[in-house]
């Protein structure tokens, strides 16, 4: 009887033993399934996002200290109203809103990213940054302590200064000599950070070379006084950069300030060139300069250059 109750107590427990075999197989089967699925989805989103950033291109370019640069552009009446009030400024050096709407209209049709370099640091500094608040903005200066003041004082400013070694009582020297020196130094199509050409800036940092420029202003240095600077070194720079882009739009808008000046005139006619002047009024002249082949050798197509010059018949 011990003999058949124990084996009668086997018999028992080995269904007992089964059932619990299965049990343990069946909560495996379900972890296995539930991170099998867990996983597929997982895989599905993640490819669909690589899709998504892959087909919608990001026009967001990192900037200075570390700003971003891209996105939607600013509503119309926040432009008009910046133009404005930068306008109806007290300072007795500002920009009237016939200056200011030309080139806030060329930042407005600008593919974005938009890049704009500004010799001269204004009043209207700020008010060209917040225009092209999604492109990049670099403004050149000849004041060292003033550069690193205004950037210490607005961190979001791009700026750097540069030594010019012009006199405004040279321009004519300085043009002539550009002139000789048209396939050497003073070539149209070049990189000025390895030029000797007297009119060429050629200590910018590297990359100020290297960007393709949409938009140029210049608005500095001082032109007053023979001893003065001038404005010869970046207008001839402004139209070197123009021609000898890399990339980007083959064109390039270039704005000169206090154009009724002799030496703003002088230089713009020789270098940037009558046949490309679209525009101007008392103060301002509008020219766009479009790339050229590097074995160009002359800075206007038209040598003669005498396009009679016509007054912008409205800016506002």
């Amino acid at each position: 009887m011990k003999n058949s109750n124990s084996n009668t107590k086997l018999i028992l427990l080995h269904p007992y033993i089964q059932k619990q075999g299965s049990s343990n197989r069946l909560w495996l089967l379900a972890f296995v399934s539930f991170f099998t699925i867990a996983f597929l989805l997982t895989l599905i989103y993640t490819r669909d996002s690589i899709t998504n950033k892959t087909t919608a291109p990001s026009t967001t370019v990192t900037g200075p200290a570390g700003s971003a640069i891209g996105g939607p552009p600013l509503p119309t009446t926040v432009v008009n109203t910046l133009l404005h009030y930068t306008s109806k400024s007290n300072d007795s050096y500002h920009m009237a809103y016939s200056e200011l709407k030309p080139i806030s209209d060329v930042l407005r049709k600008c593919s974005s990213p938009c890049n704009f370099l500004v010799f001269g640091l204004t009043q209207e500094t700020l008010l060209w940054k917040s225009l092209n608040h999604n492109g990049r903005t670099v403004f050149i200066d000849e004041n060292r302590y003033y550069a690193a003041y205004y950037e210490e004082l607005h961190p979001e400013i791009d700026a750097y200064d540069v030594q010019y070694t012009t006199k405004i009582s040279e321009t004519r020297e300085l043009i002539a000599s550009a002139k000789e020196q048209i396939r050497n130094e003073c070539r149209p199509v070049q990189n000025l950070l390895f030029s000797e050409c007297k009119l060429g800036i050629n200590d910018l940092p590297n990359h100020v070379y290297e960007v393709d420029w949409d938009l140029i202003l210049i608005d500095g240095p001082r032109g007053d006084g023979p001893d003065g600077p001038g404005r010869m070194q970046p207008i001839f720079t402004s139209g070197v950069l123009a021609r000898s882009k890399k990339g980007g739009n083959p064109k390039t808008h270039i704005f000169v300030h206090d154009y009724y000046r002799d030496v703003e005139k002088m230089s713009g006619d020789e270098f940037l060139c009558k046949e490309n002047l679209v525009e101007y009024n008392d103060t301002l002249a509008h020219f766009v300069v479009e790339r050229m082949e590097e074995n160009s050798f002359q800075y206007c197509r038209n040598n003669n250059n005498n396009i009679t010059s016509t007054k912008a018949s409205s800016s506002s």
